[in-house]
């Protein structure tokens, strides 16, 4: 068999011109996503609003028990306004830390081969979109907040899974599902910092039969399977509940060349081509590793080690205060 063909990329219209558009939607991946993948909350407020809160009362309380020996209606107004303030500065503070990270929508792109032999092939690329990410270091992701506002221009992480089917002559309006191929994270910790963004691996279409749904395995949103879960209590337990995301027409949405220039994906780390061939044999035994697997994480190291230094280890947001607006202007030279 030649080894010579190539995957060609699909405009949906032409696609549902030729096939049946529900395969796309009836295929979709259901996902599991915790609903405790959160941005960092500002504990140290919502402590301090009760501290506060707890002072301005017992105040209160004392003023009001010996107002017959003293009080002062100035005072008593000053302290207690004061309090309310600041405490309301403190709660809004806190709530505005308080956010999940949600899963909202998934975009798809499909290629295809021309026959090869008596058989063509399929890539439906689904890219799910999440509203953030958050990185488990703190002062991390405050850079690496900076770079998705200055760079990217977005917070939105888009994570990929391809799907790889096929149909054949005798019968071309019948696609089949061969299997999913993605980023697996199955054992790594969900707040771990050592991800291995280069771990693709496939799994027959089969795997996802009797419920086991595909889950999001970490913060920077890979995936492992619902079974996989099963057998780490810890992490089905802690990052309960998990929240069950099927695809409907409103929120499967085909991605278009000019909308992905409008979200600078060229900058982004995914790659949209498909990655396997299914000419070149089994599936299962195919490997795949990206040069841009970690270009965010690797312009954020670069960024602390030209700026902070090398030798500087930083986690906390007090560590990050005073470079805040040399890292900024960092980041917008490297845009000219």
């Amino acid at each position: 068999m030649s080894t010579d063909f190539k995957w060609i990329r699909v405009d949906f219209q032409d696609f549902i011109n030729n096939y049946n558009k529900d395969v796309v939607l009836e295929l979709a991946p259901t996902i599991l996503h915790s609903k405790k993948d959160k941005e960092h909350e500002s504990f140290g407020s919502l402590v301090a609003f009760f501290l506060v809160v707890g002072s301005c009362l017992i105040y209160v309380a004392l003023s009001l028990m010996f107002s017959s020996i003293y009080f002062s209606p100035i005072l008593f107004s000053i302290i207690v306004v004061s309090c309310a303030i600041i405490a309301l500065f403190l709660i809004i503070n806190y709530l505005k830390s308080n956010i999940n990270i949600r899963l909202i929508e998934c975009w798809f792109e499909i290629h295809e081969t021309t026959y090869i032999n008596n058989e063509k092939y399929f890539c439906f690329t689904y890219y799910p979109i999440f509203t953030g990410k958050c990185h488990p270091n703190k002062a991390k992701n405050i850079i690496y907040k900076l770079y998705q506002e200055e760079i990217l221009k977005s917070k939105l992480d888009i994570s990929q899974i391809e799907l790889y089917l096929k149909t054949s002559k005798d019968n071309e309006k019948e696609i089949k599902p061969i299997g999913f191929f993605f980023q697996y994270g199955e054992g790594t910790p969900f707040k771990s910092e050592s991800i291995n963004r280069n771990s693709w691996r496939f799994f027959p279409f089969e795997k996802i039969s009797s419920d086991n749904y595909i889950a999001t395995a970490n913060w920077d949103h890979q995936f492992e399977w619902r079974e996989d879960l099963e057998l780490d209590y810890d992490k089905l337990h802690d990052y309960a509940p998990w929240i069950i995301k099927k695809w409907n027409e409103y929120d499967l949405k085909p991605l278009t060349k000019e909308f992905k220039e409008s979200i600078n994906w060229d900058l982004r780390r995914i790659e949209s081509e498909p990655k396997l061939k299914p000419w070149f044999g089994s599936l299962e035994i195919q490997t795949y590793e990206s040069y841009k697997a970690y270009k965010d994480l690797q312009m954020v190291n670069e960024i602390i080690e030209k700026i902070i230094g090398s030798d500087v280890k930083i986690r906390k947001l007090k560590d990050l205060h005073e470079h805040l607006l040399e890292i900024k202007a960092y980041l917008r030279d490297l845009k000219k």
